[in-house]
């Protein structure tokens, strides 16, 4: 991990005093590596770069176990997506069909078609309500997405339900709890947790900030509202697909432009397998070219604040027998008492 040289020592000190911290009394962790980590040096290098690497975090028989599950979450979105059915055509729908083929323009048709769809049987399932404004100022929690892009290589399993003990491994280590809730207060809540595979012989993908401050007006907030988390599961190289940043793109307050190509002072965030990558999700990146022949898969657990919308609600994945089984704190971050109670009639 690259620390903060002493120079920024007085600008860091401007940062955290506009920046409010959240910080447990214990600030310096034990990792299950046996790794010693200054909690507060890692958010002073997340304040200065919008992103730091923590290498070693995970053992080769945890990344074999996690290599194997992530295959068959993989293997499911592949062969057998989500497909409930279709719904009534609207007024609308030429624009969205527009919108969609345009901002994932590698997906393969028959994924859009089944994206597209997805999109009708929603709405009719909200009794035909239309969107009160354009497709491309609607937030992407209330948008379903491809999960095949890349022409047909590269693969997502999104709102994937931490059942398994590997998944719930990731999101309970004890330096990530620690970084997530001191930037983004001790109830900060999962917003996602996804996989990725990115392809072989697959182009970068387009700049981008992370939801929800994509569809938000500049000057974006100065508060960091989610906090990204990348489990390298096979090494990040320059050739692989590694993550592509614009370093302190995130004291901007501004997004970038849906698309391809290079940008001044742009580096690929690098480690090996086992490491975990972090980054706020007002820094300015996008996935990177993979020249290889292999894929490039990660593991990325994404959290925001208890008064931010979550991508997912893992709840309605879980069963009673398998939630009695998790600990109160992952249930807790899954949604289990972290979400607002139902009000109807006067009663809650």
């Amino acid at each position: 991990m690259v620390l903060p040289c002493i120079c920024c020592c007085a600008r860091l000190r401007c940062l955290h005093a506009r920046r409010p911290r959240f910080l447990t009394p214990e600030t310096v962790i034990m990792t299950t590596a046996g790794q010693s980590i200054d909690v507060e040096t890692v958010i002073e290098k997340l304040d200065l770069d919008g992103y730091t690497v923590i290498e070693g975090l995970l053992d080769p028989d945890e990344l074999a176990v996690l290599r194997t599950a992530m295959e068959t979450q993989f293997k499911r979105q592949r062969t057998a997506p989500y497909d409930p059915g279709d719904g009534p055509s609207h007024a609308d729908d030429e624009a969205i069909e527009t919108y969609v083929r345009e901002m994932y323009s590698t997906a393969p048709a028959s994924e859009l078609d089944r994206v597209l769809r997805l999109m009708r049987y929603n709405r009719a399932k909200n009794h035909g309500t239309p969107w009160p404004v354009p497709i491309e100022r609607v937030l992407k929690n209330f948008l379903p997405r491809p999960e095949i892009e890349g022409h047909g290589s590269t693969v997502y399993a999104s709102s994937v339900p931490p059942t398994e003990p590997i998944f719930a491994r990731l999101l309970e280590d004890p330096l990530l709890l620690q970084l997530a809730r001191s930037v983004l207060g001790d109830d900060c809540v999962l917003s996602d947790m996804t996989f990725n595979s990115i392809g072989p012989h697959t182009d970068n993908g387009a700049w981008h900030v992370d939801i929800p401050l994509g569809q938000l007006p500049e000057p974006l907030p100065e508060l960091p509202l989610t906090l990204q988390s990348i489990w390298m599961v096979d090494d990040f190289t320059l050739e692989n697909g590694a993550t592509r940043v614009v370093p302190g793109s995130h004291k901007s307050r501004k997004k970038p432009q849906w698309k391809q190509g290079e940008m001044d002072g742009e580096v690929a965030i690098t480690g090996s397998a086992g490491s975990m990558a972090l980054w706020y999700s007002s820094l300015w990146h996008k996935p990177g070219q993979n020249i290889t022949d292999t894929p490039r898969r990660a593991a990325i657990c994404y959290f925001c604040r208890s008064w931010v919308k979550p991508y997912s609600d893992f709840r309605p994945l879980i069963s009673a027998a398998q939630a009695e089984k998790m600990s109160p704190t992952l249930r807790y971050l899954l949604g289990f008492s972290s979400n607002a109670i139902v009000r109807t009639d006067g009663k809650a």
